[in-house]
């Protein structure tokens, strides 16, 4: 009798367990290297955005040809340009707000800490958040944590990712 009550309980656990929702993945925030496409007004630019902790942030740009092999860098005190062998400190407050390297780290930063609106559909998760003064639609997904996109509708920029590699 107890051999029963044992797997009848085991078989409900085994239900039961099945009966949860999924959650999904958490974002990919930090410790990971993908490629990017941005997209602000005209200008399409494309590269490689390595990110190693929160509050840091590397763009490595490969097109268009006017910004191959520059590069900017956060360090969470500044951000750093360099290009052709010349580099510039720049104060990160000088900076718009909402810019390509602002807007992706207030997006990360925001992923990281659980913060924003969040909705999963289709194997995505939504993130709505602000960055400054501006909203913004952060994309991942749900299964991998991966980022997928980035929107901010009032500078206006899009950001898509591909290539993720974690490290």
């Amino acid at each position: 009798m107890s051999h029963r009550l044992a797997a009848l309980g085991l078989a409900l656990l085994i239900l039961c367990t099945g009966c949860r929702p999924k959650q999904s993945a958490e974002p990919v925030a930090v410790d990971f290297m993908c490629e990017f496409r941005a997209q602000y007004n005209d200008l399409t630019a494309t590269g490689t955005l390595t990110r190693r902790t929160a509050g840091t942030l590397l763009l490595e740009f490969s097109e268009p040809e006017t910004l191959n092999g520059l590069s900017a860098e956060w360090d969470g005190e500044k951000v750093t340009l360099k290009y052709l062998g010349l580099s510039y400190d720049v104060d990160p407050h000088k900076l718009p707000e909402n810019a390509l390297g602002e807007g992706l780290l207030s997006a990360f930063d925001t992923a990281l800490r659980g913060e924003g609106e969040r909705q999963e559909e289709d194997g995505k998760v939504t993130v709505n958040g602000f960055s400054g003064n501006a909203a913004y639609t952060y994309v991942y997904d749900a299964t991998s944590g991966a980022p997928l996109s980035l929107s901010i509708p009032s500078i206006p920029l899009t950001v898509t990712f591909s290539n993720l590699q974690t490290q």
